[in-house]
Order: structure tokens, then sequence, then C-alpha cells
């Protein structure tokens, strides 16, 4: 279906097509898995808005680019959408080179009304008189970008649009004064100030986001009369037409696994136990025995495996919303008072809070412990929410303690370990995945060197490559290479006695799954000694460009960090020496 055919169907079949689109979108992502409650809740909005405007000519911009596969499906793209999660396929998420519809390559939270007003105010300056639109969730509006775009917006003259998708959702319920504002307006749509009107800006609201019909007069109108900016306020259901699977789960109908569309239940699940699940058994642990701890986390309850913790603590470990900058500041404030608080992330939107790791946390050196879950390539994610970038960004911030525990019982020793010593701000980080992945032989540790005679070749491997530092170390001892692998698990200091060893080998092969500028392999380099005889380093990891989706093997494979590619690549190495 294109937009085109969309304009063309009567305005009183419009009810009647956004039905198809939802069975249609619930059969796909039964099939596919993927965020599903976002646009079964969206599909009135997203049709009515094609059916009113002229995009691309209008601009829409949607805040976290998860929620436009209605878009896909109506801009000419539902083979595309038939294939998201899948390995050479197209991202779940907006993706800019796929088609003129989605101006931005986008999945994280706050951009657009900024993106929106920009936009607006270009065709200003142009003469032009095109409307941009920007939709966001009413969990986005914490977020310290749109206060910020809100406040300039309101001294803007353009023709700019924000609509409030008002689901009560973030991943879980909302927090806050804003999200209690929201409510407030909900169960008396007649007051007439609010925080928008209060502001300057025209407002209108809470409109029934599933009234297809209503909507497009709506946007009729706005469309020919708007003149000035204006705020619109919409309601609509997150999962609509599963309503059970959104009461039993709020993360199943955020995300979910393939399902049966018959009973619900999921037809493919996790294929270990995570390691989400293991910080959770460890903080678990941690909060029973020493009442100081303090869990924050800016909306992550679910991805980082907290979300009973926070039900078993609701006092102790609370979800602050999208407020990530806010939450490090807080667990700031609070370990002033002696409390040591615990902020947990996932890892992609740990880039929001760098600042305030260097200029809130760092600079005072004030004790707090963030715990950083899916550090590295996410799988079938999107690019925009794998984390290649965290060695590279995070090692170089002086007093902050980095640390990427080995394997699940490291992870549970190490959360344990730094809250009982917590004397500076220290990050921990661990990889998407579970048991599954962690290394099958026992693991040289660098804090736990033994003393055994040094081999020439030395293989040092961090997060999710100990596993194929451990198979290439066994294919090159099948090619009579000998080596010794250390898992490196410090990433801010190296440890005395693995720096020490740097300097009495001659190869050291590097693996990360980071990219390489400023990874593990850079560590290395640094850590060297000016003056000794340099070794050979050759280092594998990604290249410094964003990396698409993809299964780990299928993306190790492309990129040739797999461990047969790392093997065939050393091998040369060392026959080229030899004929050398």
């Amino acid at each position: 279906m294109t937009p085109e055919q969309v304009k063309a169907v009567p305005l009183a079949e419009l009810p009647q097509l956004c039905d198809e689109l939802r069975q249609e979108l619930i059969a796909i992502i039964a099939t596919t898995g993927g965020h599903i409650g976002v646009n079964l809740g969206v599909i009135e909005l997203t049709v009515a808005l094609y059916y009113s405007f002229d995009f691309p000519n209008d601009g829409l911009v949607w805040d976290i680019g998860h929620q436009i596969y209605i878009q896909k499906m109506i801009t000419g793209r539902l083979p595309l959408l038939k294939e998201i999660r899948q390995n050479g396929g197209s991202p779940g998420y907006a993706y800019r080179p796929e088609s003129e519809f989605e101006r931005v390559t986008s999945s994280h939270a706050g951009a657009s009304l900024s993106l929106a007003l920009g936009a607006s105010m270009a065709n200003r300056l142009k003469g032009n008189t095109q409307m941009s639109i920007a939709v966001t969730g009413d969990g986005s509006l914490v977020e310290g970008s749109i206060q910020e775009a809100l406040n300039h917006m309101a001294a803007d003259k353009g023709r700019t649009l924000l609509i409030i998708n008002d689901n009560e959702m973030a991943l879980d319920k909302n927090f806050g004064g804003l999200h209690e504002h929201l409510k407030a307006i909900t169960r008396n749509p007649e007051k007439s100030s609010n925080v928008f009107t209060e502001l300057g800006l025209q407002y209108q609201g809470p409109v029934d986001g599933h009234d297809v019909i209503a909507l497009v007069q709506l946007f009729k109108h706005y469309d020919k009369e708007l003149d000035a900016p204006a705020v619109l306020h919409i309601k609509t259901i997150k999962g609509k037409g599963l309503e059970s699977m959104a009461d039993n789960s709020p993360v199943r109908i955020h995300w979910n696994f393939p399902f049966n569309t018959e009973t619900l239940e999921n037809t493919e699940g996790p294929k270990s136990p995570s390691h989400a699940g293991a910080f959770a058994q460890s903080l678990g642990e941690l909060l029973e025995q020493d009442d100081k701890v303090f869990v924050i986390t800016p909306a992550t309850l679910q991805n980082t495996g907290i979300y009973k913790l926070s039900q078993q603590y609701p006092q102790r470990v609370i979800d602050v919303g999208m407020a990530e900058q806010h939450s490090i500041t807080l667990g700031c404030g609070m370990a002033l008072e002696g409390i040591k608080p615990i902020i947990c992330f996932e890892s992609t939107f740990l880039q929001r809070v760098y600042d305030q790791i260097i200029h809130d946390a760092c600079i005072s050196d004030i004790p707090i412990l963030m715990v950083a879950a899916r550090s590295g390539h996410t799988g079938l994610d999107h690019c925009t929410h794998h984390s290649l970038l965290d060695l590279s960004y995070l090692r170089i911030v002086p007093n902050l303690r980095v640390l990427y525990p080995a394997d699940q019982e490291d992870l549970k020793a190490c959360l344990k370990r730094e809250a009982a010593n917590l004397n500076g701000p220290t990050l921990i980080l661990f990889p998407y995945g579970g048991t599954i992945d962690d290394p099958q032989q026992p693991l040289e540790l660098d804090y736990q060197l033994s003393e055994q005679a040094a081999e020439k070749t030395l293989i040092l491997s961090v997060g999710m490559q100990h596993l194929n530092a451990q198979k290439v170390r066994a294919q090159l001892q099948a090619q009579n290479i000998n080596s010794r692998h250390i898992a490196v698990t410090c990433l801010s200091t190296m440890e005395p006695k693995l720096k020490a060893l740097l300097q009495q080998v001659e190869t050291i092969i590097t693996l990360e799954e980071n990219i390489l500028d400023g990874g593990l392999g850079s560590f290395v380099f640094e850590n060297i000694e000016n003056g000794s005889k340099r070794p050979t380093i050759l280092r594998y990891g990604f290249p410094k460009k964003y990396i698409e989706h993809g299964t780990r093997d299928w993306i190790y494979k492309k990129y040739h960090i797999d461990a047969e590619s790392i093997s065939l690549s050393v091998s040369q190495h060392f026959a080229q020496q030899q004929q050398g």
C-alpha cells in the first residue's frame, strides 16, 4: 500500500482499513517478533496523518523509531516489515536510508520535537508553508531535550504540531509529576489551563486516538488553519487488539518474541539463563544484606532484569522514567549522604549521560556504582541500540573504574565486590546474551594471573569474545602455535601483572566486540612501555562504522571476527613472518 492508495479510501471506510492493518500487523509480529504494543496503538493515528497531510513534503518525525511499523506498511514497505529482525533484513526502527518517509534513523527518545521545530524554522526561512509534525509518547516528555524544545517552541511562530501519544506507558508505567499532570488533564478536560497553555501554546485534547475519522477532520483543520505552534494530546491504548497480553505483561506487549496468535504463548524465547537475570539475582542478595543499597533506573527495569526487585523493594528500587541524566546525578546526591546508589542502565542509553558521568560524578570522585546491560552488539536489535563504543569513550574518563566481568559467575562476584568496596565512580558492563554465550572452559582472569612459563603469543579478549578466544587458541595449537589466553576485565587501569606480561611477549592478539578505535587493542598498545621491544599487536574488532543488526554468528562472520576468520588471519601472519 502507498500513501496515494490510503488517500483514495473513502473516509467512512478508514476504520475498516485500520482493522485490517491491525490484524495484518499482529500476524506479522507473531512471526518475526518485535515492538508490538506501541504500533498497535498508533494505527489510527498513522492512517489519519497520511490521509490528511502530504508526506514527505510535509515533515513527520516519530519520537523513538520503533513505532513506525504502520508507516512501513502504508509507504510501500510491507514486504520489508515481514523481514524485520532477520539477517540482512529491514530494521525494526526508523531507518533513513530505507525510505524518504523516514527523515532520520532513530530509536532513542527525546529528539523528535527539536527536529520538527528545526525543520519548521527552516521552512519559514525558505518561505514555504509546509507542516512540521512531531509524534512523541507521554513517557518521552520527561526527556530534557523535549523540555528544551518545548521552551523554544513556545517562542516560535512556525507551523509546528506536537502530537503527544498518551498511553500512560513507557516500557513500564510512567512516573512523576508530568505523568500525573497529563492524567489530571484527562480527568478534567474542561479545565482551561495546563502546562502547555501556560507556555502560550495552542492546546487541544485529550482526543480519542483510535477515532480515525475524527483525527482526519482535526488534521484537515490543522493543515488549513494552523499558523502557530500547537500541541495535540491524544489518548491511545498500548497493545490495542491484544489487550489480554498487555494486561498480563508490560514487557511482552512492549516487545515480544514470536508468538501463537490463538494462545498468545511465545513460540520462541531465550535459549539460556540471561546475564541480566544473573545480575538481578546478585543485586537482590545485595539489597537483602545491605540496607544502604539503593537502586535507580531510567525506564529500563525490564532490560536490566530488575523488574521483580522493584516489586519486592518498592522503596529502594525506583524507576525515574526516561530521565537518564537525572538518574546519574540523583545517585550522586544520595552518595553524598552515605547511601550506596546502584544505577542500572541499558548500555545504549548510557551515551546520553556522558556529561553527568564526567562532570557530576567523576570530577568530584563521588562513589556511585553504575551497571550497564547489553554492552556490545545486541544481535537482531538496531544499529542505534548496539553499544560498540563503550570501551572507547568510557575507559578514558579520569576517576572512573570500568569493569567488564568475564562470565555470569564473575558478574555476580564483581557486583558484590565493588558494592562492598565502593569508594569512587565505578561502572560495570555486561553483554546481551546468556550462559550459552559464556566460555566452555575455565578462564584465566587478568586480576588472578597464575605464575607460568611465558608463551611468545598472548591472546587477550573482553566481553563476548572470550569463547571465540578459546576457540582461536585451540585452532592455533592444532597448527603448533602455542599461546596463552587471558580474559581482560579491568579497562580503566591495566592490572599490574598483565601489564608486566605485555613486555615479555612477541605477539599479542586482541579480540573485542567494540570498534577498534580506542578499544581493547588500543588499551594494550597504551600499556606497552616506551623503550621496550614492542610486540606485534593483531587487533580484531569492528571497524569505525555503525554496524547493522543480525545474529552474532552472522555479524561476526561478515566482519571477520569469528574464530575461524581470526585463526586464518593469525596463521597467515605467522606464515608471512617465517617467509620474511
